[in-house]
């Protein structure tokens, strides 16, 4: 609150008195507002979203439908009834569950104009998480957020703290998914590497590179021998669409080589209403943050080198590209492949985090092995793109004016 103290001396003098009123008006106004403002910015207000058609709204109630039967299947195995579907145009509250003769469960407009779709996911995860412990467990007496509430997420791997004010719980949600300063340090020496990779001459680049990988490898085995608390995170990359053998390959090389797990789950572009598959990544802050460069550096690096192919070989048509692509990626997963030897004689041997799997196969309790089918169109074009790969190196990426985000190879 903000206090006025106006002291008033006595005037004889009409033209005085009225320059006091002023006065007092004016320090009045300028409190005021003073005090609004405050308001403003402590508790911005939410104005609906007029921009967003009717259609789309229909839409993003069809999907959020189609994400509760998905998550109803594998998180709770087909226990609960459909609820009524609303959204909410609060500015500040995630989600809510109404339970009782309502049934209802909203999520709100603003978190899902404004974030990605999987923070809406986590956030309607939360909302079922609450619905399972009524409807299903029948526990009324305990508070909403109470122990069994607690229970069921930790048991199913659903954020216990999706809820409350949207911009709060996002900012959290952030901090809890950012590399911690020392492992920023471990990244930060990684990066200088791959810097020295970007040398002309090959063997000092290769070696540059090696040493990259090295340092990630005994990092990660230091903290695997230690047994020290990890912090897991999940995270989608890359665009929602078709999956082709192509992005497998690349999920493959960062399962094998780059110390996460991922898998191709369902996507949902909100803003274009498209939905799809979707890369996702499981493991430590830092290796989702390396997984996601080298994920976005080899989809981007490809594409120059097809150009550059085309270009050297007069080619005017794309027929062949996905061939090259291929080829490349294959090259590229036998490099890494063939350095596996040299960590061994090093005695720098990684099996794996079984802790990370844990992590991982509670998040996707039903997992489905596909395969994509592929078909070379040219044995000439992809023996080019094996070569291409097997001298692939990746390097540094460029962080955007000295913040935490990387700017990737466009």
């Amino acid at each position: 609150m903000f206090f006025i103290f106006f002291i008033c001396s006595g005037t004889t003098n009409g033209y005085n008195t009225i320059h006091h009123i002023y006065g007092l008006l004016f320090l009045i106004l300028s409190s005021l507002h003073d005090m609004v403002l405050f308001l403003f910015l402590r508790n911005p207000p939410f104005y609906p979203m007029t921009d967003i058609n009717d259609k789309l709204k229909t839409a993003w109630l069809r999907q959020l439908n189609e994400e509760w039967k998905t998550a109803n299947f594998l998180y709770f195995t087909n226990s609960m009834r459909p609820p009524n579907f609303e959204l909410a145009y609060s500015g500040t509250t995630l989600g809510r569950w109404k339970g009782g003769c309502r049934r209802c469960l909203s999520i709100s407009v603003a978190l899902i104009n404004r974030h990605a779709w999987e923070y809406v996911q986590e956030v309607l995860y939360h909302e079922m998480a609450h619905q399972y412990v009524e409807e299903v467990l029948g526990i009324y007496e305990e508070l909403p957020h109470g122990e069994t509430f607690r229970r069921v997420c930790q048991e199913k791997g659903i954020d216990s703290t999706a809820t409350g004010n949207i911009q709060a719980w996002v900012e959290n949600r952030s901090n809890r998914f950012a590399v911690n300063s020392g492992n920023q340090q471990m990244l930060d020496k990684v990066h200088k590497l791959l810097a020295l990779a970007q040398s002309p001459n090959e063997h000092e680049a290769q070696t540059a590179m090696a040493k990259a990988h090295e340092l990630l490898l005994r990092h990660n085995l230091t903290i695997l021998d230690t047994q020290a608390k990890r912090n897991y995170i999940h995270k989608q990359v890359g665009k929602v669409g078709r999956r082709d053998p192509a992005k497998s390959t690349i999920s493959a090389i960062l399962c094998k080589y780059f110390f996460v797990e991922a898998i191709w789950t369902f996507g949902y572009d909100q803003h274009r209403n498209q939905s799809g598959r979707v890369l996702e990544i499981y493991g430590t802050p830092e290796n989702v943050e390396m997984a996601e460069y080298v994920y976005h550096y080899l989809q981007n690096v490809t594409e120059l080198l097809w150009r550059e192919y085309k270009k050297k070989n007069t080619i005017s048509r794309n027929r062949h590209r996905r061939t090259f692509i291929y080829g490349i990626l294959e090259g590229f997963y036998h490099k890494l492949e063939g350095r596996e030897s040299e960590n061994i004689s090093k005695k720098l041997v990684w099996k794996g985090d079984p802790r990370l799997k844990e992590f991982y196969y509670q998040r996707n309790p039903r997992r489905i092995r596909t395969f994509s089918r592929y078909s070379r169109t040219c044995q000439d074009t992809y023996n080019s793109g094996v070569s291409q790969g097997k001298k692939l190196i990746i390097h540094k990426g460029v962080r955007e004016g000295g913040s935490k985000k990387i700017k990737y190879l466009n």
